[in-house]
């Protein structure tokens, strides 16, 4: 299956950077030569992230980081391991923050530009609300590498770099899990299930759900999604919503969710319980690796979760940005590895989280 063999190509390749990394520290500990501190960045994927290095090159320059709220806790570790790459490289940053407003979002680019920063690093909150601002950026002749929501493929000639998750991907490996689960459980993948999703209009959350569904179509046709409602990247919001599409199916004998993070999942087993459900005699897939998802897979209340690490993901934009300014080789579109996590490789999902 093509899953399998991406699952292994990634694996690989997180193993070739991570001795990478190892022969990088070696070095570093062998010599104290000047030419060793001027010669880049070092990076590896997994476990402990990408080593930036302080770089001559780049000390000094002046990032500004457009994110979204760190009252998303998979966004504020992302953010964290970048302003400790971007820190470790000498770069200078200014953060500004929107809770997902695509409007204040605008505003803060325009900011930005005003500033004339050497580089922005760009969360979009909104998919089609990021275009004209990407388009502003590109017009300001500014680098801008697009962190963690790519607004998509046909877009990409508005960015210098993209690092973060193949979110179409991540939906794609969610269905998967979830046809797995159904056929372990149930016998055969047929059956009501129900999406809770994450903030409207973002990126992640249009394109995991395009995935998830495109799967489902073609390979497990039986599967009714009977209802989506948002869960905005929160465990409350997600028990919420999850309450109103329990009571609105409660004839159709639902065998399955469907939650984009796992904050989220752990909302809807909340509310299972309230219901007077077992969660595990449900399959509920998750995502992203978060701590919730480790204690619910390794309980039995949730089936699976999809490889998300938020430390890799900014490393990955902190060492884009460090490619971009010093002229070193950067691919266009940098993806994270991803895999379905189920309690037979929970390690894989530990590791992802630190």
């Amino acid at each position: 299956m093509f899953h399998q063999e991406e699952g292994l190509a990634r694996k690989v390749t997180r193993s070739l950077l991570a001795l990478t990394a190892v022969a990088a520290v070696a070095l570093a500990g062998a010599g104290c030569g000047s030419s060793d501190s001027d010669s880049g960045s070092s990076s590896s994927s997994g476990a402990g992230g990408s080593a930036v290095k302080t770089t001559a090159d780049v000390a000094g320059k002046r990032v500004i980081l457009l994110t979204v709220t760190p009252q998303c806790d998979y966004c504020a570790r992302a953010t964290r391991a970048f302003e400790a790459g971007a820190a470790r490289a000498g770069l200078s940053v200014e953060k500004k923050i929107t809770n997902y407003d695509a409007a204040e979002q605008a505003d803060q680019v325009n900011q930005a530009i005003a500033q004339r920063p050497d580089a922005i690093v760009y969360w979009p909150a909104d998919a089609t609300a990021s275009i004209p601002s990407l388009n502003r950026m590109k017009a300001a002749k500014i680098p801008v590498i697009v962190t963690n929501s790519s607004p998509g493929e046909d877009k990409q000639d508005l960015w210098n770099a993209f690092t973060g998750p193949n979110d179409t991907t991540l939906g794609e490996l969610a269905a998967d899990a979830m046809i797995r689960g159904l056929e372990q459980k149930n016998g055969r993948a047929a059956g009501n299930i129900f999406v809770v999703g994450g903030q409207p209009g973002s990126p992640p959350a249009i394109q995991r759900l395009a995935g998830f569904e495109r799967i489902l179509k073609a390979r497990a046709p039986d599967v009714k999604i009977v209802g989506n409602q948002p869960g905005n990247w929160d465990q409350t919001q997600a028990t919420t919503a999850a309450d109103g599409l329990f009571t609105a199916n409660a004839n159709k004998d639902i065998v399955g969710v469907y939650a984009q993070a796992d904050n989220m999942a752990a909302g809807v087993i909340v509310s299972a319980r309230r219901k007077g459900l077992d969660p595990a005699r449900l399959v509920i897939v998750g995502g992203n690796c978060q701590p919730e998802g480790l204690r619910n897979i390794r309980s039995g209340e949730q089936y699976a979760s999809v490889l998300q690490s938020p430390i890799d993901d900014g490393d990955l934009a902190a060492r884009a940005v460090v490619n971009i300014l010093s002229g070193r080789e950067q691919p266009h579109n940098e993806y994270l590895p991803a895999e379905v996590i189920t309690k037979a490789n929970l390690a894989t999902c530990a590791e992802g989280v630190g």
